[in-house]
Order: structure tokens, then sequence, then C-alpha cells
């Protein structure tokens, strides 16, 4: 038959996909000694062989997921995100510093977090 008042749930589907599941697009890269992480990639590459680097991270959209990552060390980069739960800046200070955020009740909150410092 039909398929009438068939349901699916999530768990339904992500259970039965045979393969990882990936973020699409080409990562935002900040090379520059300033610069925001943008909320339009889902990746961010940091490279601070220009030197150390400052910049902000605006607010996202509620469940929007991103993940910060620092991919050359020339010197530290200071994360200061709008919208922080618990803390105000993330810190990367070594290649494969990362984070991974999750937007949600108007904050940014760290899903994990290898390396950097969240203060």
């Amino acid at each position: 038959g039909n398929p009438v008042n068939k349901k699916i749930s999530v768990s339904n589907v992500f259970n039965h996909v045979p393969t990882w599941l990936g973020l699409d697009g080409t990562p935002q890269s900040i090379t520059a000694t300033t610069g925001d992480v943008n909320v339009t990639t889902s990746i961010t590459h940091i490279n601070t062989t220009s030197g150390a680097h400052s910049g902000g991270l605006p607010d996202g959209s509620n469940g929007q997921i991103k993940i910060i990552t620092m991919i050359t060390d020339g010197g530290d980069s200071v994360i200061t995100p709008t919208s922080l739960a618990n803390g105000s800046t993330i810190t990367f200070e070594d290649v494969n510093d990362t984070v991974t955020l999750l937007f949600t009740n108007s904050n940014w909150v760290v899903l994990s977090n290898n390396g950097a410092t969240v203060a």
C-alpha cells in the first residue's frame, strides 16, 4: 500500500543511516590578526601565521552548530562571542585546539572542547 498515517521519528532515520554525517560547505578561513568568526559556515579554521588573533562570534540561530579549530599556530586566538554560556572568551593556543558550539537559549553553549580555554 499507501503510506497513509505512516510515522517516522528522527531516531528511526538516524539509527539507520549507513554512514557518517558530514557538514557540507567550505570552512571559513581566518588568517588576519583580527576578524570575526562567521555564522554562515559550519566550520571555521584559524591560522595565526600573521600573529595573535582576536575576533568576535555573533549570535547564531537556535539549534545552530559551529565548529572552530586552530590549524596553524603563530600566536593565540581569542574569540569573544556576543553570548557565551559559562564564560566570555574562548582562547585557542595550539594546533588542533577545537570547540564545538551549539546556539540555544540565546547563548553559544560548548558541546565539546579539545584544548581551548573557555574563561
